[in-house]
């Protein structure tokens, strides 16, 4: 469009100044009897329409060019917001990603928390009266990996035990009875049972268990607690 306007702006002008040319050789007298002020005039009068044809093709020219840019820029911005987005999807990806990453890491060292870990549960012995009331005992036994050191306390203690050390457990294991001895009571009783031990990877653990004593059936009965997380 631009090359169009001005191959037709240098045709309008030479035609226009073949026509001047033209003229003045058809009136070559009058013209050398021209005055320099009047000669001024004619030629600003001939020369005019010239500058304003240039000036008009100019400024459509400029239009023109402007539009170009406007669209350019246009166009760089919808490139530059579809990179933003592109950036942005790739960023969420990457975020997704590794938080995946890090629930299967999580989920790994629970798997390997759970393949050190002992797996402790307790059975019941006989009851029998005294004259201090009742005696009873329970055991533990192991059903997971070995556990080294272990130690459990009853807060409050049952009777007259507090602490007892059980040593070394192994897999598929079980420990020494614990005795208690307790006077009979008209209510049920409840407390906490920690077992504090020693893994095979040196770390020391503390798991939690909860006792009760029912007044209808006086045995130590021992559960893991179990701690309910709202979502």
């Amino acid at each position: 469009m631009i090359k169009k306007l001005e191959f037709w702006g240098a045709l309008g002008t030479i035609g226009y100044l073949l026509i001047i040319a033209l003229t003045v050789i058809l009136k070559l007298e009058a013209f050398q009897e021209l005055k320099l002020n009047e000669l001024g005039d004619f030629l600003a009068g001939v020369f005019g329409p010239v500058a304003f044809l240039w000036l008009v093709l100019g400024f459509l020219q400029q239009g023109r060019e402007l539009k170009l840019s406007t669209d350019a820029l246009r166009l760089q911005a919808e490139e530059l917001k579809r990179s933003v987005e592109q950036q942005s999807i790739m960023a969420t990806a990457a975020v997704q990603q590794i938080a995946s990453q890090k629930a299967a890491l999580q989920l790994q060292e629970k798997e390997v928390e759970k393949a050190l870990s002992a797996v402790f549960s307790t059975s019941i012995g006989v009851r029998q009266g005294v004259p201090e009331g009742i005696r009873t005992s329970v055991y533990f036994q192991n059903s997971g990996f070995e556990a080294r050191d272990v130690s459990v306390t009853f807060e409050p203690p049952i009777g007259s035990t507090g602490s007892v050390s059980l040593g070394k457990l192994r897999r598929d294991s079980r420990s020494a009875d614990i005795d208690f001895v307790f006077p009979a009571s008209s209510e049920d009783r409840t407390g906490q049972c920690l077992i504090n031990y020693l893994r095979s990877d040196g770390r020391r653990v503390c798991e939690d268990f909860t006792y009760s004593i029912p007044t209808d059936n006086p045995f130590v009965f021992i559960e893991r607690r179990i701690v309910l997380v709202d979502d």
